[in-house]
Order: C-alpha cells, then sequence, then structure tokens
C-alpha cells in the first residue's frame, strides 16, 4: 500500500488514525525498526515490547515530521531513543565514569580494515551481540549509527569522556571476541 500512496498522503492518513495507513506504514518501516530494536536489546522479547512502545510514540507524534522525505531518518532516531530507554529503564545500561576509571591498560585499538569474505557483517553483529550492554550501546549508536561522542553522551546522559572511554573498551572488546572466535584479527 505504501508505493500505491506518497509518504505525504499516508502521513496525513496516519494522523487522522485511519488504521489502514497505520498498519500500511507498520508494514513497511517494522522490519528496518526491528532491527534496530535487536542491535540493541539482544533479545527478541525485548526487541518486540520496544517495537510496539516505538510504533505508539510514531503514531502519536507524527505531527513533529515536517517532510516525508525525514520520515525514514525520524523513525530510526525515534527508534533508537526508544531503545534507550528501555534499556535505562531496566537498568541494564550500566556505564563507568571517566572519573572512576584507572589508566588505560598499554596498547591502543588498531583499526582493521576486515574484508568481506573474512568476516560476515552477520557474524560481526553477532560478536557484538556478546558485549557487555554498555559497551555494546555506545558501540552501536557510535559505529553502526553514525553518533558523535557529543550526541551519544547526550543520549545517555553521560560526559564525552564517558562515551569515548566506553568506546574505546568496545572496541577492544570486540578485537578480543574476533581473536577467539577466529584465531586472530584477520586483516
Amino acid at each position: 500500500m505504501i508505493e500505491q500512496l506518497k509518504e505525504n498522503e499516508l502521513i496525513k492518513r496516519c494522523k487522522e488514525k485511519d488504521r489502514v495507513a497505520q498498519k500500511a506504514l507498520y508494514d513497511f518501516y517494522s522490519p528496518m525498526a526491528y532491527g534496530i530494536c535487536l542491535r540493541y536489546l539482544s533479545n527478541k522479547f525485548d526487541a518486540t515490547d520496544c517495537l510496539q512502545k516505538n510504533f505508539i510514540k510514531i503514531f502519536s507524534h507524527l505531527d513533529q515530521v515536517k517532510s516525508e522525505e525525514r520520515l525514514p531518518g525520524w523513525i530510526k532516531t525515534l527508534t533508537i531513543r526508544t531503545c534507550l530507554d528501555h534499556i535505562r529503564s531496566r537498568n541494564k545500561l550500566k556505564l563507568e565514569p571517566i572519573e572512576n576509571l584507572q589508566i588505560i591498560e598499554e596498547g591502543y585499538v588498531k583499526d582493521y580494515e576486515l574484508k568481506d569474505s573474512q568476516v560476515k557483517f552477520a557474524d560481526l553483529i553477532k560478536l557484538v551481540d556478546l558485549m557487555p550492554e554498555g559497551y555494546k550501546t555506545i558501540f552501536n549508536l557510535a559505529i553502526l549509527d553514525g553518533m558523535s561522542h557529543d550526541e551519544i553522551a547526550k543520549a545517555c546522559g553521560i560526559s564525552v569522556g564517558t562515551s569515548r572511554s566506553q568506546l574505546y573498551k568496545a572496541r577492544r572488546h570486540l578485537q578480543s571476541l574476533i581473536i577467539s572466535h577466529y584465531g586472530k584479527l584477520p586483516i
């Protein structure tokens, strides 16, 4: 149905609480939103719960969408925020403030370019899913969703330094997971 309607008409009908239009919007955007929920929440039950909360917010706040071109980005942003709210509500997002950290161990995180044939994206996402919740959340926000440390700090209610340190530790942790899974870092 979404192909038959222009998105601005679909948005207009959703605002008017047209159930057919709402279902069309849900059917079209729920796979993307559910994928985001799974990346942040790890299990299908929590992801489904968060997806439902997210679409309630979407239908309640569609008036915030200024143009149909912005709808996909707006849904993605709202989904990420809903996931963060869900994590916080369950006290899963435990980040260590930078002030409490000891000096980071020797070494540094190297940027490796992984070739497609060596590590498949789906396998990498499975490894990310094994990381502690705080690492995984910051990694998702920074690397997969492209947020800056300033944006992450604001979204998570943490300092920029905490965001940076959590990303550093997340990358180190992911490297160790890759090594344990593949025997070495594929480069």
